[in-house]
């Protein structure tokens, strides 16, 4: 059951936390980087498959709220890296709003007074 559990709280924040480590990104970031920092960062039982990851990038990209640019590599072919646009900016205000909403939410369900 706690297994469970953390898989479907990963599914509901992965499009979160996948637009701001785009967002925090000094230059265009590769999924790979994307990837690796969200999944060192994460609790234990959390990861970010790049099965997971790789449609959530292209279908943010068809949204337009984020970019992609190829960026030649020293070891191998050219890597598809990204940055967010406005639009995702906006978005991802929208979503830590409404996040913060709902760890109140839960936080308060669960007799947490923080």
């Amino acid at each position: 059951m706690h297994d469970k559990l953390q898989r479907d709280l990963g599914v509901g924040v992965i499009w979160l936390v996948v637009l701001s480590a785009i967002a925090r990104a000094a230059e265009p970031i590769h999924g790979y980087e994307i990837s690796r920092s969200l999944s060192a960062a994460a609790p234990a039982g959390f990861s970010v498959k790049h099965g997971t990851l790789y449609p959530i990038l292209r279908t943010m990209e068809a949204e337009g709220l984020v970019t992609s640019t190829l960026v030649a590599s020293t070891e191998g072919p050219a890597k598809k890296c990204f940055r967010i646009t406005g639009t995702g900016t906006a978005t991802l205000a929208a979503w830590v709003r409404a996040w913060g909403q709902t760890k109140q939410w839960v936080n308060h369900t669960l007799g947490e007074t923080r």
